[in-house]
């Protein structure tokens, strides 16, 4: 008797998604995207490449829904950790935390590298799109809801803060030298201090 196709129930699908993203992202952190196959998915989640072809249409497609899902957790939770503490050192909390998220996922932040560009380049427009992300919003927000005044332009407090975080992808070079996130730790508090009132 020949073996019927095996039908997933919405729930099955979403675990079985789940486990896709979460070996997604290890994958993506240990190998890469070019050196992640569809095969590897299958075999570490325990399903068929005829699965996988249910649920995504490509592997594209499954890093960047990864992608995303990872870029809204982290913007929301930088948004929850200042509401639970709206002052300087909420604020300050909350970038530490920021660090500490982005140094832990290469790819968010190290985009010029031939893998990610690689990725990237097969994304639809509206893909792309979705993932443009417009962080000066997100930096307005933050201090509205940490009740914070600036003692400085937006612009140029904006600015710090871009630069403080965009050393995270120098930080292995930085680190030959001296303790980066002891450094990143200092200027961030300094900065805090500096910028708002």
């Amino acid at each position: 008797m020949a073996r019927g196709k095996k039908v997933f129930s919405e729930e099955d699908k979403v675990l079985i998604k789940r486990k896709l993203k979460d070996e997604c992202m290890a994958f993506w952190i240990s190998l890469g995207y070019k050196e992640t196959s569809i095969g590897a998915f299958c075999k570490k989640t325990e399903i068929s490449t005829g699965t996988f072809y249910n649920l995504y249409s490509s592997k594209e497609e499954l890093f960047f829904e990864v992608l995303y899902d990872i870029q809204e957790a982290i913007y929301g939770d930088f948004i929850k950790r200042i509401e639970q503490c709206p002052e300087k050192s909420g604020f300050e909390t909350a970038i530490l935390e920021l660090y500490y998220e982005y140094e832990s996922k290469p790819f968010l932040y190290d985009v010029k590298t031939t893998d990610f560009t690689s990725f990237y380049s097969k994304l639809s427009e509206e893909m792309k799109e979705k993932l443009t992300f417009d962080s000066s919003d997100l930096f307005r927000t933050a201090i509205k809801r940490a009740n914070l005044k600036l003692k400085v332009s937006e612009k140029l407090a904006f600015s710090t803060f871009t630069v403080l975080l965009s050393s995270i992808a120098s930080k292995d070079e930085i680190s030959k030298n001296c303790d980066h996130f002891a450094a990143f730790q200092f200027m961030t508090k300094q900065l805090v201090a500096s910028i708002f009132e």
